[in-house]
């Protein structure tokens, strides 16, 4: 296979605040990401959420600490946790927008913030489809990016369904709409894809949190992007990795 155009490194459910969570962790990885990203053409760290426990403000000096080191572009956005306590206005103050967007040759990616104040279920919201279409308008034939917390569709081996986003029928409409190609979150702790007409859906497992489900194991994924293709590799806690799925890309 040839080298990839773009790399994205996404992370989700660190829960910094968590027994038996430790920064250090969070710093081994990031410097890991570094020595990894080296040789490659653009590489990308994408967070999508949960970067706290109780979203309070230690918690997140810690974790804006630990991304002060990063040299790598980034995207960080909130999940529920990070909300509890209006961590939001720590999210704000430390971290930035809670809602951003990306652009490369190859790439257009919207995050957003999908998580309301004290309410583990997502949200996304009507009032931002006017801009995710136009985004991904503009976008034309680059790989089109949504990035969010909560999951669109119920994950597999995660429990009884409860907090899935509210709006995800019509965030899924908008989405198909503008031909999105992936869809990137976490939340649910486990990692799954699902294909969905022509797109992907990719739900993240946890970087460090221990309320891990089944079989699963804390791991971040390098998620490599071809032409025509593209791959998710797990990268585990234990140092091994773990090619999960290779899937046709959408343009």
């Amino acid at each position: 296979m040839s080298e990839p155009i773009m790399t994205i490194f996404q992370m989700s459910d660190i829960h910094i605040g968590e027994p038996g969570v430790h920064i250090e962790d969070l710093r081994r990885v990031i410097a890991e990401i570094e020595t990894t990203s080296k040789d490659l053409a653009s590489p990308l760290v994408l967070v999508t959420g949960d970067l706290t426990t109780e979203g309070l403000r230690e918690e997140y000096e810690a974790v804006a600490d630990a991304f002060s080191s990063l040299s790598l572009p980034h995207i960080i956005i909130p999940g529920n946790h990070d909300e509890r306590n209006y961590g939001a206005a720590h999210f704000e103050r430390l971290l930035g927008p809670r809602f951003k967007t990306f652009t490369s040759e190859d790439i257009a990616i919207y995050a957003a913030d999908s998580a309301e104040p004290d309410n583990d279920a997502g949200h996304v919201g009507r009032e931002h489809y006017p801009q995710i279409r136009e985004f991904f308008k503009q976008a034309e034939d680059k790989i089109k990016i949504f990035a969010l917390h909560h999951h669109l569709i119920p994950v597999p081996h995660t429990g009884r369904e409860y907090n899935v986003v509210e709006d995800a029928g019509d965030v899924l409409g908008v989405l198909e709409e503008a031909h999105c190609s992936i869809v990137l979150n976490g939340h649910r702790h486990v990692p799954w894809l699902w294909c969905l007409n022509d797109m992907i859906l990719y739900n993240s497992g946890t970087l460090l949190s221990r309320r891990i489900r089944g079989a699963a194991t804390q791991a971040y994924t390098r998620i490599d992007f071809f032409q025509d293709s593209v791959t998710f590799t797990l990268c585990q806690k234990n140092g091994t990795q773990r090619l999960f799925n290779q899937s046709t890309l959408r343009r």
